[in-house]
């Protein structure tokens, strides 16, 4: 199979959810398929991250991205303007002018408008999240220039809709989104992975300490700003007294200074970015995701599952993962729950090394790379396999 996989980022350095997904997606799938990828790229794209998949894709091409014109930034949403790219256009037609793919990968929603005329093509549009979702959770719904960024950004997942069929998603919650709103989609449902072999405890495992939980995430990603905001103004206190000496250790790259201001204070402390996350796994008590806001990759659950750490989550921060209740993680409708949950384990740590047990156990059955782009390989055959192309996805 030959497929030509379009990204608005190179996937390197692995410092966001959306960069480790496609990497290894891409790693993966190209020991047995004809990647060919085209690429945005950003303001220090490293040598390192192209040799890494230099000899996993049958070709590399990256592309500057430029600033739109005023007609564009008028009409077009913030997300599709950022990531606007005319060479990458140009060359993709090129592409499509020259060489026959099997399938075109589009890698996020704001590629939707980048692809020329693809007749007898079938197009894939992956999500790696529901942006509309995000965004309108994240504005507020304050001010009318986030009212119409938002407007536009449903528009263009309309027209996303409307031109391509077939759709990738991480969850079952969001092909449901996605299937309520528009008719006649076709989704194929790729959760996030882990490497076991990276992502697996030390031996003789090291001693995990009784009190320090441990958020993970990008300090930078406006739902992980809103979950630590709110989770040390009410959570963390009523935690600390039952518990005074119960520390929050925040790691991920990217810290705003909000985030950095919380440091020092109620006992929290702010790591910032690490080169490797998996000592912080392997220490803490548990790890907390009390995530309000949807979008995502949930990465960093099944990482620390695979770790074996105890993991307590809020509903929507375990969303799309085909997790149990109390068999492998802690997953709690309101933050009085979590808050509840967070003390039932650590006055019962035999129940959570046991619950961590099974989740590591479940990970390692269910989320590994090589099983997960089995699911998007067998997708991808399935377009291939069924499509015909309606006019209506043919672009001008």
């Amino acid at each position: 199979m030959k497929v030509l996989f379009v990204c608005p980022f190179f996937p390197w350095p692995l410092n966001s959810g959306g960069k480790i997904r496609t990497y290894n997606l891409i790693r993966t799938l190209g020991r047995t398929v004809e990647i060919h990828l085209r690429a945005i790229t950003e303001p220090g794209t490293s040598r390192e991250g192209i040799e890494q998949l230099a000899g996993t894709c049958a070709s590399i091409k990256l592309f500057d991205r430029v600033r739109p014109g005023r007609v564009m930034r008028w009409s077009r949403p913030k997300l599709e303007r950022w990531f606007y790219s005319p060479a990458l256009r140009q060359a993709l037609a090129q592409d499509l002018r020259d060489s026959y793919f099997d399938v075109v990968h589009l890698d996020e929603l704001l590629l939707a408008r980048t692809l020329p005329s693809v007749p007898g093509v079938p197009v894939v549009q992956h999500h790696h999240k529901l942006d509309t979702v995000l965004y309108d959770d994240l504005s507020g719904h304050k001010g009318l220039h986030r009212h119409f960024d938002l407007w536009k950004l449903h528009r263009l997942e309309s027209e996303s809709a409307r031109r391509y069929a077939w759709h990738v998603v991480c969850g079952e919650n969001d092909a449901k989104i996605l299937g309520s709103r528009y008719s006649g989609l076709k989704f194929g449902v790729v959760p996030s992975g882990i490497d076991p072999d990276y992502f697996k405890p030390r031996e003789p495992a090291a001693p995990r300490t009784s009190r320090r939980l441990l958020y993970l995430g990008t300090l930078s990603y406006g739902p992980n700003i809103d979950a630590v905001r709110r989770f040390v103004s009410n959570g963390l206190p009523k935690l600390r007294e039952r518990h005074p000496d119960l520390e929050l250790d925040l790691v991920g790259a990217g810290a705003t200074r909000e985030i950095l201001d919380l440091h020092g204070h109620g006992g929290v402390n702010v790591i910032g970015g690490v080169p490797d996350v998996r000592p912080y796994l392997e220490g803490a008590t548990m790890m907390v995701v009390p995530l309000r806001i949807g979008g995502g990759t949930r990465l960093k659950i099944v990482e620390a599952l695979s770790m074996g750490c105890p993991v307590v989550s809020s509903a929507i921060g375990a969303e799309g993962l085909d997790l149990v209740d109390g068999e492998h993680l802690r997953m709690t409708s309101t933050e009085e729950e979590l808050e509840q949950a967070v003390l039932h384990l650590l006055d019962n740590p035999v129940e959570a090394r046991a619950m961590a047990e099974r989740g590591q156990q479940r990970a390692r059955e269910a989320f590994t790379w090589e099983i997960l782009s089995q699911h998007l390989l067998a997708f991808w055959q399935r377009v291939h396999d069924e499509s015909e192309i309606p006019q209506s996805q043919v672009m001008t």
